[in-house]
């Protein structure tokens, strides 16, 4: 007598299978350019139809039950893999997908040895699963996008112990060989039927995960939408504070804000529209972005203004960024119709202090920066160690006294000095 009825397993299989196909199918009708939905939907459906023909497999070879119905097994496998692919923006690899279930088909259906021997179609059939199985947990594995999402863990090990399953299948299969030609006799030994139940879990895990994957996706992309600046695609104010905030509550030894404002920018505006206003913004944050790496980040504050973070950096490592970035915005020439509109750049640099607060930092580069503008722009000024802003690089200080005046009047982080 059979632990488990392998028939009711079966057809509970089928029955998941067919219930994840009609929902992936519903949710692709709601996201009509999610590919991988549809993929997803076809996969489950294509597996539940090879679960069918299966299902009617009897004690000799019959091409449509048994070719053909676990070629559509292997092939609900590919598909699932290309759905992957579709959900990290990679391309489609079809001839990979159908290389497996074609082979199977091949070997199947001009085999007379494989026909009439159970134990070599399970030895096939168990590599085919193993190396599907194990192309899509690499495929997770490799990618940045899944490894921000949790449940994409849960899918890289489902499908990583099911082709293990399936690969320990081949030396049980010799050790403890099925009773009779066909897999689909009274009674098969506890592996088998073990094996069968391992795939009813893995179809009822696998399901929900992919839709676990497709929910925390849609959460990560309102996530980085309310983080980031719209037009310059860098973090927003908020975002920033509170990444700021996060890094200096680790108390860091060293590290430097830079806070940058593009020279004349209502005049570039007003001469030469808002459009080619925005494409000088998009520009001086991509001249920023080169120069951002590692660990540091940047942000558009607001208007004309941007921020930039470079943790552990010091004096003279933030002063050369803050040039090269200076230097590199006002070599960049932006369209503007039949011509061309160059802009430049004043930087504000100040330095991490100890318990310093997230919004104390800003504004000792703020002062900074306004240092650099009252001076005549296009420069970089960094705050010295006595607190007193400095001439560092740029356009030589025109009104250095002017610019040190201790009765000019304070400027908060989002005015504006165009």
């Amino acid at each position: 007598m059979e632990a488990l009825h392998t028939p009711t397993i079966m057809i509970s299989s089928f029955a998941t299978l067919v219930v994840f196909a009609v929902y992936f199918g519903l949710a692709s009708l709601q996201e009509r350019d999610s590919l991988e939905l549809r993929l997803w939907s076809v996969a489950f459906l294509v597996a539940a139809l090879g679960f069918t023909l299966l299902a009617f497999r009897g004690p000799d070879y019959s091409f449509i039950a048994v070719s053909l119905g676990n070629a559509l097994a292997v092939l609900g496998l590919a598909l699932i893999w290309l759905g992957l692919r579709a959900f990290d923006n990679q391309p489609m690899k079809v001839a990979s997908a159908l290389a497996g279930p074609a082979l199977w088909l091949l070997v199947t259906g001009f085999s007379d040895f494989v026909q009439n021997d159970v134990t070599s179609r399970i030895v096939l059939f168990s590599v085919l699963i193993f190396v599907y199985s194990a192309m899509i947990a690499v495929e997770i594995f490799r990618s940045d996008n899944f490894r921000r999402l949790p449940s994409s863990y849960i899918v890289a090990f489902l499908f990583a112990t099911h082709g293990l399953f399936y690969l320990v299948r081949i030396p049980l299969i010799f050790v403890w060989p099925l009773f009779g030609n066909t897999a689909s006799a009274a009674e098969q030994p506890l592996w088998y039927q073990l094996l069968t139940f391992e795939l009813f879990i893995h179809s009822l895990a696998g399901g929900f995960s992919f839709f676990a994957l497709i929910k925390e996706r849609t959460q990560y992309r309102y996530k980085l939408a309310s983080e980031t600046d719209a037009l310059t695609g860098v973090r927003n104010r908020r975002a920033f504070m509170s990444s700021l905030e996060t890094y200096l509550s680790t108390k860091p030894v060293q590290g430097a804000l830079m806070y940058m404002d593009i020279d004349h920018f209502k005049s570039i505006n007003d001469r030469h529209g808002h459009a080619v206003g925005d494409r000088v913004l998009v520009e001086c944050a991509a001249v920023i972005s080169r120069a951002v790496g590692g660990n540091a980040f940047l942000s558009r504050l607001g208007g004309e203004e941007f921020a930039a973070c470079f943790p552990g950096a010091d004096s003279s490592q933030a002063a050369a960024i803050a040039e090269d970035i200076r230097r590199a915005f006002e070599r960049a020439h932006i369209p503007a119709g039949n011509a061309t509109v160059s802009a430049t750049l004043s930087i504000g640099v100040a330095f991490v202090g100890k318990d310093q607060a997230a919004s104390d930092l800003l504004n000792s580069a703020d002062r900074a920066l306004y240092a650099a503008k009252t001076a005549g722009r296009n420069a970089v000024w960094i705050v010295a160690s006595d607190g007193a802003p400095r001439f560092a690089s740029g356009r030589t200080a025109q009104a250095t006294e002017r610019a040190l005046s201790p009765g000019r009047t304070e400027r908060g982080p989002m005015a504006n000095c165009a």
